[in-house]
């Protein structure tokens, strides 16, 4: 029997690899990234990939500018932010989010969609943990975009479509600095950042055809960091 397609946005970054990886097995993985020469801010690209990638059953969507303390950085204070930075934000985190959204149920009959927004989409950052460098403004602002959005969808087209975001903690990566390492964790209840192996299982759940009256939700995977 053939197995349910899939569509992974971000398939290339830290989270979608992972998912690509995870779920290989049990679906057909159909992946969109801008490493693969996709496009996803380009509205005319976006409808005639859907067009063509019909019959899927759900869609993960990874894909975010996320920019992260590595190495030298130029601290910006927030009432410096030029609004072209946060157009971008808006840009890719949440207009290309609604995009994909749009259009996977334009042409879908249902399915099941997982967008994945940040904790720093629910509370505000925590500045301190940083050295010389601010979470841009407009990057939680389009994450919380993400939330409403999803629920707004949710609500509407329910109960053919499914449509749930994963609050995400921050994953650990061999790129992070140990300072910062220390610092997030001692925030977080479980006294450390996420591993890479701990994202699938969420995922799991949702696209199990057995979640039938689960949708407009969030589900936090964050180690308690947004419940102090």
């Amino acid at each position: 029997m053939a197995k349910k397609r899939i569509v992974i946005t971000g398939s290339e970054g830290l989270i979608g690899k992972k998912l690509v990886d995870h779920f290989s097995d049990k679906f057909e993985v159909l992946k969109l990234d801008l490493a693969l020469g996709h496009d996803l801010t380009s509205e005319d690209f976006v409808s005639g990939w859907f067009r063509a990638n019909r019959n899927l059953y759900g869609m993960i969507v990874c894909h975010a500018l996320n920019p992260v303390p590595v190495g030298k950085t130029i601290k910006q204070e927030p009432v410096d932010t030029p609004l072209e930075e946060l157009r971008q934000y808006m840009e890719v985190n949440a207009l290309s989010a609604f995009s994909v959204c749009q259009n996977f149920i334009r042409n879908n009959m249902n399915g099941t969609i997982i967008n994945i927004a940040s904790l720093y989409g629910v509370v505000s950052p925590r500045h301190d943990i940083y050295n010389n460098f601010v979470k841009p403004l407009g990057y939680s602002m389009s994450k919380a975009a993400v939330i409403i959005m999803t629920k707004y969808l949710a609500t509407y087209y329910a109960p053919l479509f499914r449509i749930n975001t994963v609050v995400l903690g921050g994953i650990s990566d061999k790129k992070q600095e140990d300072t910062f390492v220390l610092k997030y964790s001692r925030h977080a209840p479980v006294g450390r950042m996420m591993d890479i192996e701990e994202v699938p299982p969420i995922f799991e759940l949702l696209l199990d055809p057995r979640s039938t009256y689960m949708t407009g939700a969030e589900f936090y995977v964050d180690g308690g960091w947004t419940a102090w």
